[in-house]
């Protein structure tokens, strides 16, 4: 993955903007695991440390360098992204949540816990939601 940018304590992670990674929703779940288990170890030893609460979607976007001469930067930006920020909004702190588009590309190589429809910011409809348990052997 490439992260995309810091923003305030948030992070966003792009696959598949630099090449070609058919399995892009399997890695980004892969990613999202590995940060969280990485942080309920560190959360062990210190209590009152914030955890992380991590989104995924899966979809086209608009990636490359915007800007003017002397200001410009990397970017992912659509509704694909927008779609995260709300998932990743809505997940509980240690919790990673994959919204319909995603599940659908790792449902068969998950444990994977259906939550139902939400509603999200920004947004007319209803989408489902899934938490994120492992990835199978």
């Amino acid at each position: 993955g490439l992260i995309e940018r810091f923003a305030g304590d948030a992070i966003m992670a792009v696959f598949n903007a630099l090449d070609d990674q058919p399995d892009h929703a399997l890695r980004g779940a892969r990613a999202a695991l590995a940060m969280q288990e990485h942080t309920r170890r560190i959360a062990a030893e210190h209590p009152h440390w914030p955890r992380f609460r991590i989104g995924l979607n899966s979809g086209l976007a608009v990636i490359g360098n915007v800007g003017a001469t002397g200001q410009r930067s990397f970017a992912a930006v659509g509704d694909t992204t927008n779609v995260a920020a709300r998932v990743q909004a809505t997940a509980e702190p240690g919790q990673v949540l994959l919204a319909a588009t995603t599940y659908s590309r790792i449902r068969d190589l998950a444990s994977i816990e259906p939550l139902g429809a939400a509603s999200l910011k920004g947004r007319a409809q209803a989408i489902d939601l899934y938490e994120l348990r492992a990835i199978l052997p």
